[in-house]
């Protein structure tokens, strides 16, 4: 059994002795699964916040979807759950013709800058990270996110590039102390150093000459002043990549509203390195989960609008699963107006979005339900059974763990397709089955498989951009500087707006007025937390609970910085 929560890694877990266990591929867990049972889930299904029984509350649920032109319900579909089977809800509502709201919260800025060059974002093999003899970490904490990555770079040389010291940082070899969003100016500036001392190794993609124009449009007393660093320290990082090495990037790379041309310009300092396609080097951002993996359940809605784009005041009922839009979802001025609408929620636990709704659902948990999934950071695949845990149930799980009320997706699914007599629904086993027999997959066991597709490096054979070649960087960046900026991370012992939250506000005593005048102004006393450790002028938070306060965003993506 695995974890389908959404983060880089994928935990392979037994229950036993009343605990979640590590072992496997994956035998040690993060915080959030050591602790997963001392967070109550909600099992109760509520109407106005009032207990009722789970037959009445989807009656109530095909009442209010009867009774509203299908338009006016937009459907939100959060990514705390990785199973391919948590989105067969998105049959239904296309179906019922609702609205879809589309776009990410977390990583669609820095990958819309990789489908410009390379056409789509594919993660490494881990093979080749251990093929590798250094690794460069740029804007990426897997000492926190991405634990799994650890036994694979044991032993190497490793550098950090990134605003704050995090505790990959520490761990480093040496540490790289950049500006808030100014990864961009240094992938020019080593552009630049590679091509006036004659590094560069490949030229041939799409774009080149212009992308020369932009490298050189800077000086480098510029690019310097840009980024906080000093020559040696520049020196020192070309020398750490010019003969190849591993290159993890983040989040950290892309939180800016035009950042996606910071992940463009990254891959085209490591194209001229000529890193893709080879067995012991290569450069990675979140990857694709789904690639390589046949999926019966795509789909393209005909009504859509951009997440960051959505007026709730165009929409009478909005149906979320699995997210917490009052908390984790910037534009929150937008996202009160929940409180206004007839709110159905469809998630594990009764959060600030489901304490509000009119009608709460609660799903079945993770260990309850059959599932398949990938991984944003590996190759494998994950076969999530239920351990035949909703037949007998397990003396060990703690009664409030028990299945009461809740109903899994494919469960709800089916009791709409029902209830408004569409056909086309599958048997809940013909999905998995569909997705296991139509994919090109290496078993290993029977809850684990690997693509295949990734026994050679990835582009190889060519890029996924129509013409199959990689695509320089051609848009310049012009980032405007301001008085401060936000630098947000994630916390250690949350996830998304789930477990333990860290609510506090980070800022350097010393920082310019403005800014402390904007936090004293913007956020309550008790969660200012004065650090002279922390750059001047930044503002600095773990997670989205307290910050997404005042970020506003446009367009499908989200971003992190104060408009």
């Amino acid at each position: 059994m695995f974890c389908p929560l959404d983060c880089w890694d994928a935990c392979q877990v037994k229950l036993a002795d009343n605990k979640i266990k590590g072992y496997g591929i994956t035998p040690y867990l993060c915080y959030k699964l050591n602790n997963y049972f001392k967070f109550k889930r909600e099992t109760s299904p509520k109407l106005n916040s009032k207990n009722i029984m789970l037959r009445d509350g989807l009656k109530k649920l095909v009442d209010i979807l009867k009774k509203t032109e299908p338009k006016k319900v937009l459907y939100v579909k959060g990514s705390g759950h990785m199973g391919i089977m948590q989105n067969i809800t998105k049959l239904f509502f296309e179906k019922y013709g609702a609205s879809f709201a589309v776009g990410s919260t977390c990583d669609g800025i820095g990958e819309r800058g990789i489908i410009n060059s390379r056409g789509k974002s594919l993660i490494l093999p881990t093979w080749i990270i251990k093929n590798a003899k250094k690794i460069l970490i740029w804007g990426r904490n897997p000492f926190v996110t991405n634990i799994h990555l650890l036994p694979l770079i044991k032993d190497k040389k490793v550098v950090t590039i990134d605003v704050i010291e995090t505790k990959t940082a520490k761990n480093s070899d040496f540490f790289i102390q950049i500006r808030p969003n100014s990864d961009f100016y240094l992938a020019i500036l080593l552009s630049q150093f590679i091509i006036e001392r004659n590094l560069v190794k490949r030229e041939d993609g799409v774009g080149f000459n212009e992308f020369k124009k932009i490298v050189f449009s800077y000086s480098k007393e510029d690019l310097l002043k840009k980024t906080g660093i000093d020559l040696e320290e520049a020196n020192k990082l070309l020398e750490f990549i010019k003969d190849g090495a591993v290159v993890l990037t983040g989040l950290g790379v892309a939180k800016c509203k035009d950042c996606y041309k910071t992940t463009w310009a990254i891959d085209s300092l490591f194209f001229m390195l000529d890193y893709f396609g080879k067995r012991d080097k290569g450069v990675a951002f979140l990857g694709s989960s789904n690639f390589g993996l046949y999926n019966p359940i795509n789909i393209n809605p005909k009504n859509k609008v951009p997440l960051f784009d959505v007026n709730l005041d165009d929409f009478e009922v909005v149906f979320i699963q699995g997210a917490n839009p009052l908390v984790s979802f910037v534009n929150r001025n937008e996202w009160e107006k929940l409180k206004q609408k007839t709110t159905i929620v469809f998630g594990k636990y009764y959060d600030e979005t489901a304490k509000i709704s009119t009608l709460f659902i609660p799903t079945k948990d993770f260990y309850e339900k059959n599932d398949i999934r990938g991984s944003y950071f590996d190759e494998y695949v994950r076969i999530m059974n239920n351990e035949k845990i909703k037949k007998e149930p397990n003396p060990n799980i703690p009664l409030h763990h028990h299945t009461n009320s809740q109903i899994s997706e494919y469960e709800l699914t089916k009791f709409l397709f029902d209830a408004f007599e569409f056909d086309g629904l599958k048997d809940e086993e013909w999905y998995v089955n569909e997705i296991l027999s139509n994919s090109d997959l290496e078993k290993i066991n029977d809850t684990l498989y690997k693509k295949r597709v990734f026994n050679q490096a990835p582009y190889v054979n060519g890029f996924l951009t129509e013409d199959k070649k990689f695509h320089f960087l051609t848009e310049d960046f012009n980032y405007k500087e301001k008085d401060f900026e936000i630098v947000t991370a994630k916390h250690d012992k949350a996830l998304n707006s789930q477990f333990i939250r860290d609510k506090n506000i980070y800022i350097n005593p010393k920082s310019n007025n403005i800014m402390l005048r904007f936090v004293r102004n913007n956020f309550d006393e008790s969660i200012i937390v004065y650090d002279e450790k922390i750059p001047k002028n930044i503002i600095y938070s773990k997670g989205g609970v307290t910050i997404n306060k005042v970020l506003n965003a446009r367009g499908d993506n989200a971003y992190y910085e104060i408009d």
